[in-house]
């Protein structure tokens, strides 16, 4: 697909609905709506942002619990029908933001603005993964093959099923206005939920608990509660924390419909702590450690450009030493900047720092070595 033909299908995506919810308050001004509009709204709202919340996100995307074809066919359908994107794109996506949550690869973080967290990153095509890389597993489950296959259809009959039953005024309240809450309230987990609430766990992101997100995102705006333990099917942990997903997926296993339902142990509560603590005095250890080989790298290239300057002769290479001297000194200065302006660091790019030193470090050297011998 052309980046022309994603940005229409997106434009389209965003702009519909949101036409449709001006329609339908003019309509709500001159009181012309009926009953059956409201029932198709809410109907189909429930409906698609629990396809979303539980099939989408608690049993494709973390495996929160195992369900039979049936249900999972029904499920992803209607997560299929929201409309957001098919089944294995929206998983594999998914997967990436919890690899790279609020750091450069997320595809979706505040990090770089609160508009491409909720809506900007729709409209670049690279930001939604390909299942194929990054979950090939997901291709061999027939129901996610079909449901992916036909997603296109499947919006479509979410709108044609509400114009069927209640007309135009059906479509715009059943079909724009459904579809239009239904993607505002997960886009508001992206971008609501990694600035605003509250963090009662250490994550190494952004990631935070909104009791509004939480009640209208059916349990997905306990968002810190989900960073810290992925898998738990359980997003609210506390009896007061609403999540409606969480009570389907209970009955359905008091039911004996779904089984190997994932829970949060008390263990596990009791270890995060402690981990949060280890993990974060590792970080301060390796910010350290960084600081001070920034330090010495810029010593020792300050060393080695002043020693090549006073031997070389020739003014040519004296200028491509500069060049290359500056450049490394700039990019020691922006990595020192990232390291103290960055609240929520991981390993993986601290040890991604300390290679980017050291390699800088020895294209200097190298440089340097080559002038030398030349003069």
């Amino acid at each position: 697909m052309t980046d022309r033909v994603h940005n229409i299908r997106v434009l389209s995506l965003v702009g519909l609905p949101f036409i449709a919810g001006l329609i339908a308050i003019v309509f709500l001004w001159g009181r012309y709506v009926f009953w059956t509009d409201i029932v198709l709204m809410f109907g189909g709202y429930v409906l698609t942002t629990m396809g979303v919340c539980i099939g989408y996100h608690r049993m494709l995307t973390h495996k929160g619990f195992e369900a039979p074809a049936w249900l999972r066919w029904i499920l992803l359908t209607l997560g299929a029908m929201a409309p957001e994107a098919p089944p294995d794109i929206w998983a594999a996506t998914h997967i990436v933001h919890h690899a790279h949550s609020d750091e450069e690869g997320d595809p979706h973080s505040p990090i770089e603005g609160f508009w491409h967290a909720h809506i900007g990153w729709l409209f670049k095509q690279n930001n939604f993964a390909d299942p194929k890389e990054v979950a090939p597993h997901l291709l061999e489950d027939p129901v996610v093959v079909w449901v992916s296959k036909w997603t296109q259809v499947l919006i479509f009959l979410s709108f044609l099923i509400p114009f069927v039953i209640g007309g135009w005024t059906g479509l715009i309240w059943g079909g724009g206005v459904r579809a239009f809450l239904t993607t505002h309230v997960t886009w508001s987990v992206n971008s609501i939920c990694h600035l605003f609430g509250k963090r009662p766990y250490n994550t190494t992101d952004g990631s935070r608990n909104n009791w509004l997100i939480g009640l209208l995102g059916f349990g997905e705006g306990w968002h810190n509660n989900h960073h810290a333990f992925p898998e738990n099917a359980f997003h609210g942990m506390h009896w007061w924390q609403v999540d409606l997903s969480g009570w389907t997926i209970r009955i359905w296993e008091l039911l004996g419909i779904v089984r190997n339902v994932r829970r949060v142990t008390p263990q596990a509560l009791a270890s995060f702590a402690t981990y949060a603590e280890h993990r974060e005095a590792s970080i301060a250890e390796m910010k350290t450690a960084l600081g001070a080989a920034i330090v010495h790298a810029e010593e020792e290239a300050c060393a080695i450009f002043a020693r090549t300057i006073e031997q070389s002769v020739s003014s040519f290479d004296k200028d491509q030493c500069r060049e290359v001297y500056e450049a490394y000194l700039r990019q020691l200065w922006s990595i020192r900047q990232s390291v103290e302006q960055s609240t929520r660091l991981k390993k993986k790019r601290l040890m991604a720092y300390f290679q980017e030193v050291q390699k800088g470090a020895g294209r200097v050297k190298e440089v340097m070595q080559r002038k030398l011998v030349r003069s």
